[in-house]
């Protein structure tokens, strides 16, 4: 189960990878050197952000200072050629919808395909991209979301206080409002496919 942590210090993730072995995230500026990010550092860091002085710490096998970034080619198809996957969207990787999305697009363009070659139908083909669209803009807007709202909630210093304020907000109504509650669980789940291709 992920653990995600907000503070003055700055945002910090806990992904557990197994019963050993984890994987961190820690909010830094994009220009900082990996190599600065000692272990003690890091994990005085996470015991900080996560609000766990007993956390236990390991060797750390790879760090990587990466920016969180977003793309959307739109269309996805330009004449016989189709995008798939990351051909035709980045997406951050806050909402862990990246996966989710290539295989959507991946199982849509084989069915369409699968019409064509045995149909005749192009139909399918003709709307691939109108369809997968629909569902990649979505998760683009909740992973923003809650990159957004993650990074700018705790630490100032890069959004400055307005922003935090917004982002505060934000996440005080994830537990006030029960409204806001499912629709942040709907939308961190995924939609429904169905309901996603329905003209």
């Amino acid at each position: 189960r992920p653990l995600l942590a907000v503070s003055r210090h700055g945002y910090a993730a806990h992904f557990s990878r197994g019963p050993h072995t984890s994987r961190y995230y820690l909010q830094c500026p994009p220009d900082d050197d990996p190599k600065a990010w000692t272990d003690p550092r890091v994990w005085e860091a996470l015991r900080t952000r996560l609000g766990d002085p007993a956390l236990p710490s390991g060797p750390i096998t790879e760090r990587e200072i990466f920016r969180l970034r977003s793309l959307v080619h739109d269309p996805m198809q330009y004449g016989r050629l189709h995008l798939v996957g990351d051909a035709a969207h980045i997406v951050s990787p806050m909402g862990g919808k990246g996966m989710n999305l290539a295989l959507y697009d991946a199982d849509l363009f084989a069915r369409a395909v699968r019409d064509f070659v045995r149909d005749g139908d192009d139909g399918p083909l003709r709307t691939y991209s109108r369809r997968c669209l629909r569902r990649v803009w979505n998760d683009q807007e909740f992973s923003h979301w809650l990159t957004r709202t993650l990074h700018d909630a705790g630490d100032d210093t890069g959004a400055g206080s307005f922003h935090r304020g917004l982002a505060r907000a934000r996440l005080d109504r994830l537990f006030t409002s029960r409204a806001a509650d499912g629709a942040f669980a709907e939308l961190m789940a995924g939609l429904d496919p169905e309901a996603s291709t329905a003209l």
